[in-house]
C-alpha cells in the first residue's frame, strides 16, 4: 500500500512538472560564421586565432509560442560580433537582432524575450533590436536568406571539398540546440552592420551549420 501511494505521488509530481514546462519554439535554423566549421585540424587552428569572431544566426519559426504569443511564421536574424573566435571559452559576444517587418510588435517583443531567456549564450549582449524585410528560402539544396540592407546568406546543404590535406572534422557546435546539425558550404555571405561599424563578406567556405532548432 505504501509503495502504491509513493508511486502515485511520484507520477502526480512528474505530470505536474510536465504540465508546467514551457512549450518549445521550433523551426529551421541556419548559422554562418567568418571561419570554417568543417575543415582539417591545422586549418582550424590557424583560423581560431585570426578569424571566426563574427556570425549570422537565422531562425525561421514553424511552430510554438512564448509568453502566450504565437511565433509561427516569424523569421529573424542576429548579427553577432565577438572579441575572439566564437568557440573560445570566454568570448564576449554582442549582437543586433533583426525581426522580419511582417511580424507584429507583440511577436517581435516575444521573440526577443525568447532569445534573452533561452539563447543568451548564442547572442551575447543584445545591442539593438530592429526590423527589416527578411526572406527565407530553404527549398532544394540551398538556403537563401536576405535581410534588406543588412545581410545576404547563400548556403549549400552539403559541404565542399577544399584544399585542406588533413581529414575533415566538424568543429564546435551551433549557438542554439539543433537536432542532427549538419555543416553547409557558403556560396556567398555579405553582412553590413552599422551598429558595429563593420561589414564583411565570404565565399567558398564550409562555415555553416543548419538543422531544426528547439528553444
Amino acid at each position: 500500500m505504501k509503495l502504491s501511494y509513493l508511486g502515485a505521488a511520484l507520477a502526480a509530481a512528474l505530470l505536474a512538472g510536465s504540465a508546467g514546462a514551457a512549450p518549445s519554439v521550433t523551426g529551421e535554423y541556419l548559422e554562418s560564421r567568418s571561419a570554417n566549421v568543417y575543415v582539417g585540424a591545422c586549418h582550424h587552428e590557424g583560423e581560431i586565432v585570426s578569424s571566426g569572431r563574427d556570425a549570422v544566426l537565422v531562425w525561421n519559426v514553424t511552430d510554438g509560442e512564448f509568453n502566450g504569443v504565437s511565433l509561427k511564421g516569424v523569421t529573424a536574424i542576429a548579427v553577432v560580433a565577438a572579441d575572439r573566435h566564437l568557440d573560445v571559452e570566454g568570448a564576449q559576444r554582442r549582437s543586433v537582432i533583426y525581426v522580419d517587418a511582417a511580424a507584429s510588435p507583440a511577436q517581435r517583443e516575444a521573440f526577443v524575450g525568447l532569445l534573452k531567456e533561452r539563447a543568451s549564450t548564442a547572442t551575447g549582449a543584445i545591442a539593438a533590436v530592429k526590423t527589416t524585410p527578411i526572406s527565407f528560402d530553404s527549398r532544394g539544396d540551398q538556403f537563401r536568406v536576405q535581410a534588406t540592407g543588412v545581410a545576404l546568406v547563400k548556403v549549400r546543404k552539403q559541404v565542399g571539398e577544399l584544399c585542406c590535406k588533413q581529414p575533415y572534422e566538424l568543429w564546435g557546435k551551433p549557438g542554439v540546440p539543433v537536432k542532427a546539425a549538419k555543416a553547409g558550404y557558403c556560396l556567398g555571405l555579405e553582412v553590413k552592420e552599422p551598429s558595429f561599424q563593420k561589414s564583411w563578406s565570404l565565399t567558398d567556405q564550409n562555415n555553416s551549420y543548419f538543422g531544426q532548432f528547439s528553444l
